[in-house]
């Protein structure tokens, strides 16, 4: 499937960068938005579920649905606006900064 692919492909891009870089930056940056619903560890909020401990695969899955407004949930309107503003390629990192559990650098 498309977010395998995607999968991979983050991985060898995040893989192949210098030890030294925060290979996570550029999500850091879009974290926030996130957090004010899903909580600043991921552990959820309210009727927003947890994402800490989910696998890659899974919010890959999640956020490229919710670009495509697919229905996943009774939350997937609030969603769908928050996954099209991003790409691909961060939809991947972001499916593997949370697998990593939130990584600080």
């Amino acid at each position: 499937m498309k977010f395998k692919a995607l999968l991979v492909t983050c991985s060898l891009l995040i893989g192949s960068q210098v030890q030294a870089e925060d290979k996570f930056e550029s999500i850091r940056k879009i974290w926030p938005t996130c957090a004010s619903c899903h909580g600043a560890n991921g552990e959820g909020v309210g009727s927003f579920p947890a994402l800490v401990g989910k696998d890659a695969d899974y919010i890959i899955s999640s956020l490229l649905q919710y670009k495509n407004k697919e229905k996943r949930g009774s939350m997937s309107s609030v969603m769908y606006p928050q996954a099209g503003m991003l790409t691909d390629g961060q939809i991947g990192v972001i499916g593997v900064y949370i697998q990593e559990g939130l990584p600080k650098e």
